[in-house]
């Protein structure tokens, strides 16, 4: 029953059959017999078919707040004895922006793995804003996530600190500070927009009193690491987590330019829906404490 209710609740979520089939890894007459079940049952429409798509009946909106009651109660229960065995379950769909899917989650993943074999780990990376609304849409149990915490619909809790550094190509020669004055002047490479990155990086910016049309715009590049690669060929700037250089420094082929009385750190979040307790999700969020305390 509570499987029936969990496909009810993914169609009602997305309002299509296919995506929910998608969502479920089901066919898509399976999540059909299953809404045809639940009708029968309780002897109500739950969608009204239609051309362009599929809409929810007001039968269907009572039935989404007591299968949420239900769900609710039933991963409550689930965790609870989970928790009492130390396991966690079958599968778990976390959630990271793109710096920290690159260069922070893996490790913790890899611990992850070795204590609890029996789990399925999926890592889904995207930017900021996009992951926040994979979470709203119940897409993964929770995220890791940098930028700022404003979306009410989630919960935020703080986990590691990170540093936005200036840096560029070695075979640049470049003073050992600059001023901030001057990195107007610099050609800039920056994250796309809805980067978690590049919103702190403004906003840090404008309360410097850099507007960000003063700023020479090189490029707009998609991730870290191309933005690494453009850097090894060209005599462009960026600023870049000081997690995702630690290789580049190693050997030599990036250095950092310290900014004159300005840094640019950053806290990075736990992110999951407001009001959602979870034991498993505890359990992950310790490992990843213990992961990067030992690492730092």
């Amino acid at each position: 029953m509570d499987f029936r209710l969990r496909v009810f609740t993914e169609v009602a979520k997305t309002l299509s059959f296919s995506q929910a089939s998608k969502n479920l890894y089901l066919s898509q007459p399976a999540v059909s017999k299953h809404i045809k079940e639940l009708e029968k049952q309780y002897e109500v429409k739950l969608f009204e078919r239609q051309k362009n798509g599929i809409t929810i009946t007001p039968a269907g909106r009572d039935l989404v707040f007591y299968s949420e009651k239900i769900l609710t109660l039933y991963n409550e229960t689930e965790n609870h004895f989970l928790k009492l065995q130390d396991k966690l379950p079958k599968k778990v769909d976390i959630g990271a922006s793109t710096t920290i899917a690159q260069y922070i989650a893996p490790p913790t993943l890899a611990e992850l793995k070795k204590h609890y074999p029996d789990t399925q780990f999926s890592l889904t990376n995207d930017n900021s804003t996009q992951i926040e609304r994979k979470i709203e849409k119940h897409l993964l149990s929770f995220a890791l996530i940098e930028g700022n915490n404003h979306n009410p619909l989630l919960t935020y809790e703080k986990f590691l600190d990170d540093e936005l550094v200036l840096v560029t190509n070695v075979k640049k020669e470049i003073p050992s500070t600059i001023n901030l004055k001057d990195l107007c002047k610099l050609p800039l490479v920056i994250r796309e927009e809805g980067s978690g990155t590049r919103s702190i990086l403004e906003t840090r910016l404008a309360e410097a009193g850099i507007n960000k049309k003063d700023l020479n715009i090189d490029m707009v590049l998609g991730s870290t690491e191309s933005i690494k690669l453009y850097l090894y060929a060209t005599s462009s700037y960026a600023f870049v987590s000081i997690f995702s250089i630690f290789e580049d420094l190693k050997h030599q082929q990036l250095q950092v330019v310290d900014i004159k009385n300005f840094d640019i750190k950053r806290p990075l979040y736990f992110a999951s829906l407001q009001g959602e307790r979870s034991l498993f999700i505890n359990q992950i969020k310790k490992f990843f404490y213990t992961t990067h305390n030992n690492r730092l």
